[in-house]
């Protein structure tokens, strides 16, 4: 291995025991393929003892898998990270899209853990969630371990009350609606794409609640509210009522359109169909009991300039669109 290889370290989840590592690894880096996750583990998995793995073991909880990269010039990705709370804590800040939160298969320098690091590097600080690539806005770290181990917790136990702002097509009619759609894997060629099927058939119970915010020219802004954690859950339960995400090049364009995206940024002519380079989905709030101070904290980043730029364009009437100013910290 060269002696520049880059290294990333992960811990195996629980609910991901016993995979094959190859289909692991296509979870735990999204936008990988199954294919090039084979490709990666048959090169480049180890032990955290340095014993080299293959595509066919099988994970377990807690363990450790190492894998050992040569350098690469990777992506430009945003990496201006604005800090919306902190305290002796808990670190709040408002994520960019386009910037992963852990190494992908394209990234290790730009990623919020690599910014975070260069911001705090005295510290050891530690995301208790995570949202996707092109998803912008909060993400809450722990200062401590014990603020750590709650604030894992609280989130795993769905403690947690998360709101996103969704720019979707269609005029949604209903200002208030409940999706009751359970869902699993849909275990095609892409490994990380989800679908709606009945529990009866492997599906997960998975609940949204969605409330629109501004009504514009072929499009609505809604406000999302998971009741339940599963991968992609906002995405596909509103492809599944008929209003897909702008941008969402997996659920609102097929399988086609996502793999194409993989290689690079979309071309003028994806760009139509587009409409923006990113899923527009922001994580625009989350309310929780402090883990050490036990008091109410609601941390919010405002609406992202391209989301907002989108319903400027779309409404002259769009004064429901939140405002910039409307993000109270606590």
């Amino acid at each position: 291995m060269p002696e520049d290889a880059l290294c990333s370290v992960f811990e195996v989840r629980s609910d991901r025991a016993g995979m094959r590592l190859d289909r692991w690894l296509s979870l735990e880096l999204t936008r990988l393929t199954r294919s090039r996750a084979q490709e990666i583990v048959s090169h480049f998995a180890f032990t955290a003892q340095g014993v080299a793995l293959g595509p066919s073991h099988r994970v377990r909880a807690g363990e450790v898998i190492a894998l050992y990269r040569p350098r690469w010039e990777e992506p430009p990705a945003p990496r201006e990270v604005g800090l919306l709370y902190i305290d002796d804590h808990v670190i709040a800040v408002d994520k960019p899209a386009g910037l992963p939160v852990h190494p992908t298969a394209k990234f290790h320098h730009n990623t919020l853990t690599s910014v975070l690091a260069e911001r705090f590097p005295e510290e050891r600080v530690v995301l208790a969630h995570r949202i996707d690539r092109e998803t912008s806005g909060v993400i809450l770290l722990a200062r401590s371990r014990e603020a750590e181990r709650r604030l894992k917790q609280d989130f795993a136990e769905r403690r947690v009350e998360k709101t996103y702002h969704a720019l979707v097509h269609g005029v949604v009619e209903q200002d208030h609606q409940v999706i009751d759609a359970p869902m699993c894997l849909h275990g095609g060629d892409v490994g990380v794409k989800m679908v709606v099927r009945p529990v009866t058939r492997g599906g997960m119970p998975s609940v949204t609640r969605v409330d629109v915010i501004a009504r514009l020219d072929g499009f609505t802004l809604v406000a999302a509210h998971p009741e339940t954690g599963r991968q992609h859950q906002i995405r596909v339960h509103l492809a599944h009522v008929g209003h897909p995400l702008v941008g969402d090049k997996l659920y609102a364009h097929g399988d086609e359109m996502f793999l194409a995206c993989l290689e690079g940024p979309p071309d003028e002519a994806r760009m139509r169909k587009l409409l923006l380079e990113r899923q527009a989905l922001h994580a625009a709030s989350v309310t929780l009991t402090h883990p050490i101070e036990k008091t109410p904290l609601t941390v919010s980043a405002p609406l992202p300039a391209d989301m907002r730029a989108f319903c400027e364009e779309r409404s002259a009437s769009a004064s429901t669109v939140p405002r910039n100013g409307d993000t109270p910290t606590r």
